[in-house]
C-alpha cells in the first residue's frame, strides 16, 4: 500500500468515526447543505457568488434568510422566489428576505454580488474585503443565513493567482493559472457559520497522520511558522486523549491585516502583534485548538448561558499552569479579578446562565473565570478519571449539537451516579460566591495522649447557602501534613480532628479550590494597587531629576489623592494611602528590609536576593510590593531602575505589569514575575 493510499485510508477511518458519533446523537433539526462558487475582487472589495441551497425533506415551502445589506440577489432556480421583507436599519449590516420554494424540490440557486467593507475601528470589523486581504464571518452575512439551520457546504473560492483562501473543513482542490487561484473546500458536518479568509499569504503546512496543519503568514518567515507547526500537533494530541477524536481535517494559525484573536471551526485569526508574542504559543495557542472540540465542535445552547469559554479556559489556561506548579497562583489572580471587578461593584454581577459572551472585564470574569472554577470544583468533587470520562460522554453525545450545562450535568450524572443537581443549580443559577469563616477553635488533650480539635465553619451569601466540600489542611508538630474535608451544608456547623501527634496550624482551603470571596490578608500584594489608590504618597530623592519625572507619571495615572515628599526631608511614617517609595535611598532600603523580613529576601550593597534568585542590583530594574506590617490596608511599592532603562518609558511599560508583585528586568526583558506569599490568613490558625 502507498504512503498517499495509506493516507486515504486513515481520513476515511476517521471520518467515519466522527460520523458515529454524530450519528448516535438525538434527533435536532436537520442541517441545509450549500454549495457555493465564490469569487473575491479585493481591489473592488467586492464578491460575487452563486450558491445552490439543499433543505431537508419536509421543509416549509416558506422560509427567510439574512445577507448582508450591500449584496444584490437574485433567484434563478425554476419557480423559486424571493423577495426582501425588511431593510437594513441604521447601524445593522443585514437585511431579511423571503424564500418561497416551488413544490418540484427542496433546493434553491441564489446568485448575488457587492460589496462588503465594515471599516477597522479599534482592531474591530463586522467583515472586509479589501486590497489588503478579506476577512468575513457569520454576522458579515456574506452567504444566505437561514437562523433555524446549520449547514454543510461545498465552496469554490477564485482569488487572484498570488492570493490564498482559507475556511473551514477539508481542502479538495487547487486550480490555478497566471490570473487566479480557485481553491475548493469540503465542510460534511453541519456547521453554524461559514467564514472565510485570503490574503496574499506565504503558506507553510506540516502533515501528522490524517491531521494537516498550516501557517499563513503575511511575510516569508519560515522560523516563525516552524514555531507553530511544532506545537500544535502536541496539543491537538493531548485534547484527543482526554476528550475524543479531533472533528476537523486540521488546524491552521492564520495572520489578520488587524490586531484580532478570533477562534473559528479548525483555525484561529491572529493580529501581526498578537502572532508574534511568544506568550500565545502557550497560551492562546492551546486554548483556540481546543474550542475546536468546546464551541465549534460541540455548540453552545446560548439560552442557558455561554459553558464553553469556562471549559477551554480550565482544560487549556488552567492546566498549563498546573503542568508548571503554577495552578492555586492563577486561582488566586481568578478570585483576586472577580473580587476586583465584580464583587467590589455588585451592580455588574450575574449568573452563569445568563453570560452569552465577553464585552466587559467583569463579565470576563464572570463568563470565564468563575466558570473555570465550577469545572474546577466539578473535578474535585468527582475526581479525575470520572471527570475525563464524563467529558468525554458529553462530546461523544453531543458532537455538531448545541448544549447546554444541564446537558454536562446529565452526562456527569449518567458516568458518576451521581446527583449533581445542586452544585450546578448553586453555581450556574446563582450569582455571587459565598464568604467562608472559621470560627472557635479549640484544641485539647485528652488522658489517653490523643489531641481533639473541635472548629466551626460558617458561610455566607446574600440568598442562598451553598453545599460546599471545605479542603483543610492540618500541618503536626512533626512536620507532617494531613488533608481533611469537611461537608459544609448548613451556615454553620462543627468539625472535629483527632491526632496522637500535636496540631500546630488549620488552613482551611489552604489550595483556593472554593469559589469565595478573598480576605484582603490573602491577597498578595500587586502593582495594580497603586493605580487603584484612594490616596498615594511618593517619596524620592528630589536632586534625582528622572526620579521626580517617574513619580509625576505615575501620578498622573492615579485619580485619587497624591502627595510628593522629598526622602532626604521627610522619612515615610504615619503617612495616610499607600507609599510608592523610588530610588536607592538607605532610609528607602532599610524600610524594605523590615517589611521583607519574614520574606525569602535579602538586600546587600551591591546584590538583591528575591526567592532564592540573587541578582546585581546595578545590572537590573526591580519592583517589589509589599503589605504594611503596620498597617495592614496600606501597599508599599519599592521602584528602582538601572541605566539600561529610561525611567519615563518604563514607567510606562510597567502599567502593562499590574498582577505581579516581584518584577526584575535585565534590560527590557522581565527575569522575574511573581508575588510574595502571603503568611497570614483569617482561615488560617496556628496552636
Amino acid at each position: 500500500m502507498s504512503k498517499a493510499q495509506a493516507l486515504n485510508k486513515l481520513l476515511i477511518v476517521m471520518a467515519l468515526l466522527i460520523l458515529l458519533l454524530v450519528s448516535m446523537q438525538s434527533q435536532a433539526q436537520a442541517p441545509i447543505h450549500q454549495d457555493l462558487k465564490v469569487s473575491l475582487y479585493p481591489s473592488l472589495k467586492m464578491i460575487k457568488a452563486e450558491v445552490k441551497i439543499s433543505f431537508p425533506k419536509d421543509v416549509s415551502r416558506k422560509l427567510t434568510f439574512r445577507l448582508h445589506k450591500d449584496l444584490q440577489i437574485s433567484v434563478t432556480s425554476f419557480d423559486d422566489s424571493i423577495r426582501k421583507i425588511r431593510s437594513a436599519n441604521p447601524g445593522e449590516i443585514d437585511s431579511e428576505y423571503g424564500l418561497e420554494l416551488s413544490s418540484d424540490d427542496n433546493s434553491v440557486t441564489l446568485n448575488y454580488f457587492g460589496t462588503i467593507y465594515d471599516p477597522i475601528v479599534n482592531d474591530s470589523s463586522r467583515g472586509i474585503i479589501a486590497p489588503e486581504g478579506v476577512a468575513v464571518f457569520g454576522n458579515s452575512f456574506w452567504y444566505p443565513s437561514f437562523k433555524e439551520f446549520k449547514t454543510s457546504f461545498e465552496i469554490r473560492i477564485e482569488t487572484p493567482a498570488n492570493w490564498r483562501a482559507l475556511t473551514q473543513g477539508q481542502i479538495a482542490g487547487v486550480e490555478q493559472n497566471k490570473k487566479v487561484r480557485i481553491t475548493t473546500y469540503k465542510e460534511i458536518y453541519p456547521q453554524e457559520d461559514i467564514y472565510l479568509v485570503a490574503a496574499a499569504f506565504f503558506q507553510f503546512e506540516k502533515q501528522v497522520g490524517s491531521l494537516s496543519y498550516q501557517v499563513f503568514l503575511r511575510k516569508n518567515e519560515p522560523e516563525l511558522a516552524k514555531t507553530y507547526l511544532d506545537l500544535m500537533p502536541g496539543y491537538v494530541q493531548n485534547f484527543v486523549e482526554k476528550i475524543g477524536p479531533y472533528p476537523y481535517a486540521g488546524f491552521s494559525v492564520v495572520e489578520n491585516f488587524w490586531e484580532t484573536g478570533f477562534g473559528m471551526p479548525s483555525f484561529t485569526l491572529l493580529g501581526p502583534s498578537v502572532i508574534r508574542l511568544p506568550y500565545i504559543l502557550n497560551s492562546s495557542l492551546p486554548h483556540e485548538i481546543l474550542h475546536n472540540w468546546w464551541g465549534n465542535g460541540v455548540y453552545v445552547d446560548i439560552s442557558g448561558g455561554n459553558w464553553s469559554e469556562g471549559l477551554t479556559s480550565y482544560m487549556a489556561d488552567h492546566a498549563s499552569q498546573a503542568e508548571v506548579k503554577q495552578d492555586r497562583t492563577y486561582r488566586l489572580n481568578t478570585l483576586m479579578t472577580y473580587q476586583d471587578y465584580v464583587a467590589a461593584h455588585p451592580e455588574r454581577d450575574f449568573p452563569l446562565k445568563d453570560f452569552y459572551s465577553r464585552d466587559s472585564a467583569s463579565s470576563q470574569a464572570i463568563g470565564y473565570g468563575k466558570s473555570l472554577f465550577f469545572f474546577h470544583m466539578l473535578e474535585v468533587r468527582v475526581g479525575p478519571d470520572l471527570f475525563k470520562k464524563s467529558l468525554r460522554d458529553f462530546y461523544q453525545n453531543f458532537l455538531f449539537k448545541n448544549a447546554s450545562y444541564k446537558d454536562i450535568r446529565k452526562s456527569f450524572e449518567k458516568v458518576t451516579q451521581q446527583d449533581l443537581s445542586a452544585l450546578f443549580s448553586q453555581w450556574v443559577d446563582l450569582k455571587g460566591a459565598p464568604n467562608l469563616y472559621l470560627e472557635n477553635v479549640q484544641i485539647l488533650k485528652g488522658l489517653d495522649g490523643i489531641y481533639n480539635v473541635t472548629y466551626r465553619l460558617r458561610q455566607s451569601h446574600e440568598t442562598s447557602v451553598f453545599d460546599l466540600n471545605v479542603p483543610i489542611s492540618w500541618t503536626l508538630e512533626n512536620g507532617t501534613t494531613y488533608r481533611q474535608t469537611a461537608k459544609l451544608t448548613k451556615k454553620s456547623a462543627y468539625f472535629s480532628f483527632s491526632s496522637g501527634i500535636r496540631p500546630t496550624q488549620i488552613f482551611v482551603d489552604p489550595d483556593l479550590n472554593i469559589f469565595r470571596h478573598l480576605y484582603p490578608e490573602e491577597r498578595p500584594s500587586t502593582l495594580s494597587s497603586i493605580f487603584g489608590s484612594r490616596k498615594a504618597h511618593f517619596f524620592y530623592d528630589a536632586r534625582e531629576t528622572d526620579q521626580i519625572m517617574f513619580a509625576q507619571n505615575w501620578g498622573a495615572k492615579i485619580s485619587g489623592d497624591k502627595k510628593y515628599s522629598d526622602i532626604g526631608n521627610e522619612f515615610p511614617k504615619n503617612q495616610d494611602g499607600n507609599w510608592i517609595l523610588i530610588g536607592n535611598h538607605p532610609q528607602i532600603r532599610e524600610i524594605l528590609k523590615k517589611e521583607l523580613a519574614d520574606q525569602n529576601f535579602n538586600l546587600q550593597d551591591s546584590t538583591i536576593e528575591i526567592q532564592g534568585q540573587t541578582y546585581k542590583t546595578d545590572e537590573v530594574s526591580t519592583v517589589l510590593v509589599v503589605r504594611s506590617k503596620e498597617n495592614p490596608n496600606r501597599h508599599i511599592i519599592w521602584v528602582r531602575w538601572s541605566q539600561d532603562n529610561s525611567a519615563l518609558e518604563w514607567a510606562e511599560r510597567l502599567t502593562h505589569y499590574g498582577p505581579f508583585g516581584i518584577l526584575v528586568f535585565q534590560g527590557r526583558p522581565a527575569v522575574l514575575r511573581g508575588t510574595w506569599p502571603v503568611l497570614d490568613s483569617p482561615l488560617q490558625k496556628k496552636f
